[in-house]
């Protein structure tokens, strides 16, 4: 699992991220595999579901195809809703804050001097220790 909204920070260029944006990562359920595929929506339960020997809870979304083609229709209703339920915002007003606050994607690997968009307050710290730890 992923947090996108960890105070971390995220990275989308990560492998284990599969260049999931935060924007992605919000509007739908996504998954990345041992082998770098990236499922979302549906499918990621289908797949979650079978690793864990429950694999028949879902196969109905497969079985059937009408029945798969009701369950995206119904899982893109939820998964537009969601937060709007969960957090009291739209998927798309927790975006625009996330965009606002400068909140980037940003990669901290690098070698001291080298200069690097650290524009978010949680960048700026991570910058500032790894020069304190680098020296």
């Amino acid at each position: 699992f992923t947090d996108l909204e960890s105070t971390n920070g995220y990275d989308s260029t990560l492998p284990s991220n599969g260049g999931i944006t935060y924007a992605q990562g919000m509007k739908s359920f996504h998954a990345v595999t041992s082998d770098g595929r990236v499922l979302h929506g549906v499918q990621v339960f289908r797949e979650a579901y079978e690793l864990v020997g429950l694999g028949w809870l879902w196969n109905w979304t497969v079985d059937a195809p009408w029945m798969g083609k009701v369950a995206n229709v119904f899982y893109d209703l939820f998964a537009r809703y969601r937060t709007d339920i969960t957090r009291g915002s739209s998927v798309l007003e927790l975006i625009r804050q996330y965009e606002e606050e400068g909140r980037t994607e940003a990669v901290l690997s690098f070698s001291v001097g080298e200069k690097k968009d650290v524009s978010c307050r949680s960048c700026e710290e991570k910058f500032a220790d790894t020069l304190t730890n680098k020296s």
